[in-house]
């Protein structure tokens, strides 16, 4: 056996996913829903061709977010795109829309198909410096008929940016245009946790209640905003209204606060919110949650008496001559699933944030070196917080995980009678992508309040930094790319065995075909990643004969291999269902060049 070969077989058993396991994450099926632009390339120097930094030239697909219908097979993919089926951008950037449809394929895999005969651009925005259709975010609104998308826009010849809305029917037509979500005086509005700051509640009659974080770093008052709006549509979901009930000051002190806000299912009238506060790049003030009454209250701007409470989570801390600040707060539900298999959130909260060394801009660096993980399991509600697991570094269970730009999701591992929950957490590359973006699974286990590695999985290319920063309004200095993940029913499960849940990310990153054509930009994906399955039914041996009696054995014995109970809450192994192509070859190609260079 070669050693390409053991390296290989060491990769797949030993990087992707844990050795021994009864319930699986499964292979990642990957679809490519936008090729790079052909006509949109990417400005490059020297010999061989290098990227080069160009002030606000756009990364060919960037930011990507995605949300789906009540049917869990069709739904509406989004990103800031400079050219859709040949044809450019108005103004180089503007936010596209591709539907799209799950489909199953013959081997079992879920795959994503796009519509690209109704792909289009849905904003024509002429923004200054092109901030035509930023920091996208999709969701869908309870009862599935319809998609709402927020992103950002400053109208050319203004310096404030401000935060906009559009909602699409399931034909990907907008039943409400492009309206005013939500604006600061000359503050910039808005910044968020990656593509999960908002949060929607059904108030019945067409009405919904939406949530959101908007942190809003301008010349104003620089603030991290709780938003409150009430959306309505008609019966027969063809029109819609956006009405403003209350913002609340919940950070002063406003740099990159990036929070996100989540209403509780037990309490409809209260969301938690978490945040990163500090006026400094990097931020010094610390991480911090609150909640907010989002019911009845006072209206309006600055309804500061709508905080019920607030508390700082984690600070700064002197470590081994090594001072740190906390940073990048992030926080998702606890999920759990109710009678009828539909996935609930609750008032418990899985919390992560890093204990940073920053450098922002210093010899070209952006954000530091993070040294710690620190994780936690929160309850919160109206009347305060408290921890069920204690804040925890987590960072040497979970080898290898990168802090920056992490993108995280809520999710369930193992099986249907037996479902863990857990979170996942998406690393993309600094360099482009052209390989397997990892998703590494961290499970809670709820009777011993520890987090444990669910292994590393190999997805889309995703990429986080290198065409949005030297392609970006500031190359070389900010530009960060965003990803979206979102865990689904399968809505094609039937039997026993078949993935009951999928996790379903949203990337945009190199196609291996293109590394070695930097003119190319991004291209944008959606994996299909199974995380539980439906547990296979017990099929017992043939009634063995007892060698001492010669008379059957009354007490069945299951064969572990031949289709077995698969409940329990290990999770990894591999499975041949789906398929990342040539990813997970680049992946390991990768793998075996970053072993030999450290030999």
């Amino acid at each position: 056996m070669t050693n390409m070969k053991k390296l290989m077989m060491f990769a797949v058993a030993g990087l992707l996913a844990p050795a021994a396991a009864h319930a699986e994450i499964r292979t990642a099926t990957v679809s490519k829903i936008m090729a790079a632009p052909t006509n949109d390339t990417a400005p490059v120097t020297g010999t061989p061709a290098r990227l080069r930094r160009t002030d606000s030239e756009q990364a060919g697909h960037e930011q990507a977010t995605f949300a789906m219908f009540g049917d869990g097979k069709t739904g509406l993919y989004f990103d800031m795109a400079t050219e859709i089926n040949g044809q450019p951008a108005n103004h180089r950037v503007q936010l596209g829309l591709v539907p799209f449809t799950l489909v199953k394929n013959t081997d079992g895999s879920i795959a994503a198909t796009a519509n690209m005969t109704a792909a289009k651009f849905v904003t024509n925005n002429d923004g200054d410096e092109y901030r035509n259709s930023h920091n996208p975010e999709a969701f869908a609104l309870p009862g599935g008929q319809l998609i709402a998308v927020a992103y950002n826009y400053q109208p050319q010849g203004t310096n404030d940016t401000k935060r906009y809305m559009q909602v699409f029917n399931s034909a990907g037509v907008a039943v409400m245009p492009q309206t005013l979500y939500f604006a600061k005086n000359n503050d910039d509005c808005s910044m968020d946790m990656d593509k999960a700051s908002s949060s929607v509640a059904d108030l019945g009659g067409g009405k919904y209640r939406i949530v959101s974080w908007n942190g809003c770093n301008g010349n104003g008052s620089d603030d991290g905003w709780t938003v409150i709006k009430e959306l309505t549509c008609d019966a027969a979901a063809t029109s819609c209204t956006l009405k403003a009930i209350a913002d609340v000051s919940v950070c002063p002190r406003e740099e990159r606060s990036h929070g996100t806000a989540q209403i509780l299912s037990t309490d409809p009238n209260t969301a938690i919110v978490a945040w990163t506060e500090g006026n400094t790049q990097p931020q010094r003030d610390g991480t911090w949650m609150a909640a907010i009454n989002v019911g009845a209250g006072q209206n309006g701007a600055n309804a500061q008496s709508r905080i019920l409470w607030k508390k700082q989570i984690d600070g700064r801390k002197d470590i081994d001559g090594i001072r740190t600040y906390s940073m990048r707060a992030m926080m998702t539900p606890v999920l759990s699933v109710d009678a009828t298999g539909k996935v609930a959130t609750s008032d418990t909260f899985i919390w992560r944030s890093g204990d940073l060394r920053g450098d922002n801009n210093g010899n070209n660096g952006k954000g530091g070196t993070y040294y710690r993980s620190q994780m936690a399991v929160i309850k919160a509600n109206k009347d305060g917080m408290s921890y069920v697991a204690p804040l925890t570094d987590v960072a040497p269970k979970l080898l290898g995980l990168d802090g920056t730009h992490l993108g995280m999701a809520p999710a369930l591992f193992g099986t249907t009678d037996h479902l863990v929950p857990g979170i996942t957490f998406l690393s993309g590359s600094h360099t482009g992508g052209g390989y397997s973006a990892q998703v590494r699974a961290v499970t809670f286990d709820a009777a011993t309040n520890t987090f444990a590695d669910g292994g590393m999985y190999g997805i889309a290319p995703y990429d986080r930094h290198l065409y949005p920063n030297y392609l970006g309004n500031n190359p070389g200095n900010q530009g960060r790319n965003f990803s979206n993940g979102k865990m689904i029913a399968n809505p094609f499960a039937s039997a026993a065995g078949d993935d009951a849940y999928l996790m379903l990310f949203a990337t945009n990153g190199k196609d291996p075909a293109d590394m070695t054509k930097p003119e190319l930009k991004l291209s944008a994906y959606i994996t299909v990643l199974p995380i539980a399955q439906t547990p296979k039914a017990v099929t017992p041996d043939p009634t063995p004969t007892d060698p001492g009696t010669g008379s059957g054995s009354s007490t069945p014995n299951p064969d572990p291999g031949a289709g077995g109970n698969d409940s329990g809450s290990a999770l990894g192994g591999c499975s041949a269902g789906g398929s990342t192509g040539g990813l997970a070859t680049f992946l390991l190609i990768g793998l075996a060049a970053f072993i030999r260079r450290r030999r």
